[in-house]
Parts: C-alpha cells; structure tokens; sequence
C-alpha cells in the first residue's frame, strides 16, 4: 500500500513539474514557471500561480521550453560543467534581482557641458569671481543619486533622482549646482521628468530628457537639462525731485536670468 502511493505521489510530483515552462538563462540557471507573455525584448513568467509577476530581458536567455514540448532558442546554450550540471553563480537569485520590488537604487558618475545665456545668472556669477564674463560653456562634474519608486509589469518605471554637480573648473571657477527630478522612465529606456535646482544664481526648475542604455549590470544614460528664462519685472521707484518738489515714477526694470542648457552622460550601478 505504501508502495502504490509512493507512486501515485511521484506521478503527480512529475505531472506538476512538467505542466510548467522551463526557462533557461545564459549563465545556466533554470527556471520552472507559468509564461505570461513573450514581448519582443522581454519575458513576462509566474514561478506560482499565486506569485508576483516577474519579468527578464529576452537577451539573457538561451531558450524556454513550453509544457507542450515547443522549444524557442535565444542565444548559445549555456557552458556544462564535467558533472553535466549547469554552472549557477553563487550569490543572489538573479531572478530575484529583475522582480519587479517597489524599489531599487541606483548611483554613478556625470560629465558634460552646460551653456549659460547672457542674463543676470551669468553676470551674478562673473560678479562673484570679480569677472568682466565668463565663457557661456562651463563644463560640469558630479554624480547622480537614483531610486526607483515603482516598476510597472512592461519594465516602465517611476524615479526619484537627485544630481549634484561642480561646473566651470576649466575657467578656474567653482559653480556648485544641485537638482532634485521626479520621473518617469519607459520600457524602451526613454526618460523624463522635472523639479527643482539651486545654485549661485538662486533657485529655479530644471527640465530633463533622455535614454538609457542597459548592458549587463549597469546603465548609461544620456540626458538633456533646460532651466527656463525666469523674466522678473522690478518695482517702480518713486524718486523726489527737489527742482519741482514732486516726485517722479521711474518704471521698474525688466531683468532676465537667461536660460542653461545641459548635456549629461555617464553609468549607472545598482546601488542596492
């Protein structure tokens, strides 16, 4: 009798093992699970039918196998080791490493150039290092601080980024910036977002656009920032005059901070 359910169980043990798709990556790691949705640049799979969604870049994969037997090829078969068993990294599941978790931070380095208009930004700053002008091209140097506060399940997700930066150390000036973005990054690494930015020229908003490219492990991003003309329409000034012993209005002046135009590259690492 123990015999006979010993069996019965091995039969649905089987039976269940093999109603799942198998993927398998290109590092050898295989996966049982339930395929959702092939896209044409990601897999879309449940381990349970109770689970989270989890979803992977088809460029790390070698094929999957249906539970109908059809076979789909990826890429190169994984590398066997002499004890024919896959070779599986030590370390964490990279699975769970691309689950779609509420959030991820990311960090790294930026380079580029900003162009500064002709305005009271640029004259504020020239004031301060007891310039006549500066170059309108100041370079900068800094680092992005990235944290990922959503995934969306077609790998779209929601960001919080704050970047700090030094400009204008070819000039021998020392113009330090920062500007906090709230944005959003779709599934094909285009990006966007905006917020708020202060420096030596006071406060103002920054505007930003770009993509981001993933190989392997870490992203490269390139990005475009725009801080708007801000038009500021003084007072008018009541001034005496002792000739006619009455005062007279002198309008107020329109001043104009001018405009910056940034261009950023760099990478990005995942942070934790």
């Amino acid at each position: 009798m123990k015999t006979i359910l010993s069996l019965a169980l091995s039969l649905v043990i089987t039976s269940v093992l093999f109603s799942q798709d198998l993927i398998v990556l290109k590092n050898g790691t295989q996966i049982n699970g339930s395929i959702l949705e092939v896209t044409p640049s990601l897999v879309k799979f449940k381990k349970t039918s109770d689970g989270p969604v989890y979803s992977m870049n088809l460029t790390d994969l070698s094929s999957i196998t249906y539970k109908n037997g059809t076979v789909e090829n990826y890429g190169p078969a994984p590398i066997v080791s002499n004890s024919n068993k896959p070779n599986t990294p030590a370390g964490p599941d990279p699975i769970e490493d691309e689950m779609l978790i509420p959030t991820k931070r990311y960090g790294g380095p930026r380079v580029g150039l900003t162009y500064i208009s002709a305005g009271t930004t640029r004259t504020r700053i020239a004031d301060a290092f007891n310039r006549a002008d500066i170059t309108p091209f100041v370079s900068q140097f800094g680092w992005q601080f990235e944290t990922r506060i959503f995934t969306l399940e077609n790998g779209a997700a929601g960001l919080i980024e704050f970047i700090p930066l030094i400009g204008g150390i070819e000039q021998g000036l020392f113009l330090p910036s920062a500007s906090g973005i709230i944005g959003f990054r779709g599934a094909n690494g285009v990006e966007f977002g905006v917020g708020p930015s202060a420096s030596l020229a006071g406060f103002g908003i920054v505007m930003a656009a770009g993509a981001s490219f993933k190989v392997g492990k870490i992203t490269f991003p390139i990005n475009i920032a725009f801080s708007p003309n801000i038009k500021k329409i003084l007072p008018d000034e009541q001034v005496y005059d002792w000739n006619t012993g009455t005062y007279q209005t002198i309008p107020g002046e329109t001043t104009n901070s001018g405009f910056r135009l940034s261009l950023l590259v760099g990478f990005n690492s995942r942070k934790g």
